[in-house]
């Protein structure tokens, strides 16, 4: 027995969803593969803004974590550069994405240091009024991780859905092809 029929509403975000798998997909595609940095700087400009507020690349290196990319809204550059300097060993979400491999999707996250802090000493979630976040580990099943993408929206915007998790952790498995290809 089919199901209810989707809402025009839900149809229209599946739609949406479906064009940024493919403008991601695309731009891994047209674009060098084996350089995590470049992979995920590409992939970032087309999430941010259009997916999310702010767009945070850390890549795995050999002996720790390094932020590659930093884009956040054009009002916030103070904290963009902030966010960029900090360590991402400082940030718990990222560190457990990293070693655990799981997604973590909370909405009004309870834990304002969960993203560590800046040079001032305020919480980065408080800081960028972040209201729902996605940390997405990236990596091939199996495999290590090879990197972490995190995702804010901040403000009034609304929060990330299960079915947009979904469709990020499809991204992070292409992703995650693209930064390790060989060149």
């Amino acid at each position: 027995m089919p199901g209810p029929e989707p809402t025009l509403t839900e149809t229209t975000r599946h739609a949406a969803l479906m064009d940024l798998v493919d403008a991601v997909t695309t731009a891994l595609l047209s674009g060098p593969v084996g350089d995590p940095a470049g992979v995920l700087e590409r992939a970032a400009g087309v999430l941010h803004g259009r997916f999310a507020d702010w767009v945070v690349a850390d890549v795995a290196g050999a002996a720790r974590l390094s932020r590659t990319t930093v884009l956040a809204p054009s009002d916030s550059v103070a904290g963009a550069r902030d966010v960029a300097a900090q360590d991402p060993v400082a940030c718990p979400l990222v560190v457990e994405a990293a070693r655990g491999g799981s997604t973590a999707l909370p909405v009004r996250p309870e834990d304002p240091d969960a993203f560590g802090r800046d040079t001032s000493g305020a919480p980065i979630l408080v800081r960028a009024n972040v209201t729902s976040l996605l940390c997405v580990p990236l990596t091939t099943a199996p495999g290590p991780v090879q990197g972490v993408l995190t995702l804010f929206r901040s403000g009034a915007r609304r929060a990330f859905s299960m079915a947009e998790a979904q469709a990020m952790d499809m991204m992070s498995r292409h992703l995650a092809l693209a930064m390790g290809a060989p060149r």
